[in-house]
């Protein structure tokens, strides 16, 4: 369907200048906006024309909400469209925006053809395939400007280094607010001093900052580089989000030294860093790792108040973002009412072993579902009194080194027992697996699992899937739903709540 195609044939070509902007439904005020551009030269669209126009969009759709139309004039002023080309690598190549300068971009005009230079750093150039890129770039100012575009990008002669040799960090200053965590294993880098800033005081670029929290949105790429000595060699960039309480998207270009180590990592592991924070094409702080080991803030005591009972809290969730708008053509899924009037926190458990009488939980993650969106998580390590055993830590990748400054399991279970109340427990096997080891652990601190259960394994037997077996790695291939770092409490448990998204669907 071609809007701007349709709007020719039933007004004769009327407004063939137009080119088609973008069309939002906002699902909180249903209301759906269709923008158009027009050329600068024309001075204006009259009021005749826009009602036309906004008359003709709500009969061809045939919309049950307000639809609005709007304008906006193609202006080819270079600022605007260096403000569009930055636009594009935040959406399209969002990790790589700490790396481009907007004073790096330029752009010239004649009779509407636009010819756009790009600057880039050439290991960052190097990562991509110069045509693609071409071409998603001329597609995306497509949609903006009404102009022919051509693209050239250019090589920058410094690169980023391939190895760091950052000087030592100096004593904590008076006038830095930081906490103290526990370096559990380095990965990389050399000594880290254990005295992180918090993410929340950093408001401008600095150099050398110690940053730690609780890693998510971890993903690894990989690219053949183009250019330099290096050129024809695969290889690879991190980003992830680091969170304290407040959070900072995190990049680093891995050398091969440091590929194991990297592959190690997944959400819900705690993390120590140094590195540059850099401001983005956005405006946004990004930090740029240098150096990085596991590690945790020191555990915070249990503190029980003796007529209430209650303890002090150590696990902190996060919240997990959902896009306001959504596109026209996207259409809403609509859940069956259990999941649209009650809470659901969806979780997985990693453990030493499977019985729950002799075994220990080593790791608890959760998401919780309000009214069919996932909307919160639950991730953390737990401390144990024994050793993981060697084929466990193969399966999990969990590492005693890990638990070693874990919360104790009575922190954690208390966490996540106040985090479960007035919600319908789910996951995947709970039934027969998690919920006994769940439910022993609360017992042991006078805590009492009796939340309304929903195994997605028994959804999943009695849904009509076509699968072989009901593992979660099977059934979630079979609805095409991504999970990466499978083992891994969090990871799985998101993924299970995806699941029981899926298969709560109407018909």
């Amino acid at each position: 369907m071609d809007l701007i195609e349709k709007i020719n044939k039933r007004f004769d070509n009327k407004y063939s200048y137009l080119k088609l902007f973008d069309m939002v439904y906002d699902v909180n005020s249903f209301v759906c906006t269709v923008s158009f551009l027009y050329p600068y030269k024309i001075t204006d669209i009259g009021s005749e024309e826009r009602s036309e126009l906004e008359n003709f969009v709500k009969e061809f759709f045939s919309l049950n909400c307000d639809v609005r139309v709007k304008f906006k004039r193609s202006f080819l002023d270079e600022k605007l469209i260096k403000i569009e080309v930055k636009n594009f690598f935040e959406q399209k190549h969002k990790s790589l925006v700490p790396f481009i300068d907007i004073d790096n971009i330029s752009s010239s005009n004649v009779d509407y053809n636009v010819t756009i230079k790009i600057s880039l750093n050439q290991d960052v150039l190097s990562m991509l395939d110069e045509g693609e890129i071409k071409q998603e770039i001329v597609k995306f100012l497509s949609t903006r400007f009404i102009a022919e575009f051509e693209i050239n990008l250019c090589e920058i002669a410094e690169s980023l280094p391939t190895e760091f040799d950052v000087e030592d960090i100096l004593p904590t200053r008076p006038t830095i607010e930081r906490y103290d965590m526990v370096i559990d294993s380095e990965l990389f880098g050399g000594d880290i001093a254990p005295k992180p800033e918090y993410i929340k005081n950093i408001k401008k670029p600095k150099g050398s900052v110690i940053l730690g929290g609780i890693i998510s949105s971890f993903t690894r790429k990989s690219f053949i580089a183009k250019h330099g000595k290096r050129a024809g060699e695969e290889k690879f960039y991190y980003s992830f989000t680091i969170n304290d309480g407040s959070s900072m998207e995190v990049i680093y270009f891995c050398t091969k030294s440091n590929e194991k180590k990297m592959e190690a990592l997944s959400d819900g592991m705690s993390v120590i860093c140094v590195g540059d924070v850099v401001k983005g094409l956005s405006g946004k702080l990004n930090y740029k790792i240098k150096k990085m080991a596991l590690a945790t803030a020191k555990p915070k005591e249990v503190v029980v108040d003796a007529p209430s009972g209650r303890h002090k809290q150590v696990v902190f969730t996060e919240p997990i973002e959902t896009k306001a708008q959504s596109n026209l053509f996207e259409e809403k899924p609509i859940y069956n009412d259990n999941i649209m009037n009650n809470t659901f926190v969806v979780f997985d458990i990693e453990t030493t072993g499977l019985d729950p009488e002799t075994c220990e939980i080593t790791e608890i993650g959760a998401v919780k579902i309000v009214n069919g969106v996932i909307k919160e998580r639950f991730a953390s390590f737990v401390k144990i009194s024994g050793k993981i055993p060697k084929e466990v830590q193969e399966i999990t990748h969990i590492t005693d080194e890990m638990l070693k400054n874990a919360p104790s399991l009575e922190n954690v279970i208390r966490d996540f027992y106040d985090w479960t109340r007035n919600c319908i427990i789910s996951g995947y096997n709970i039934i027969g697996f998690d919920m006994k080891f769940i439910q022993k652990a609360g017992k042991k601190f006078g805590l009492k699992f009796d939340n309304d259960l929903l195994d997605a394994l028994i959804i999943a037997r009695t849904s009509n899937l076509r699968v072989s077996n009901y593992k979660l790695g099977t059934v979630v291939n079979a609805l095409g739903i991504t999970l990466e770092g499978a083992h891994r409490a969090y990871n799985d448990a998101h993924a299970t709540a995806q699941v029981l998204l899926a298969l709560s669907k109407k018909k």
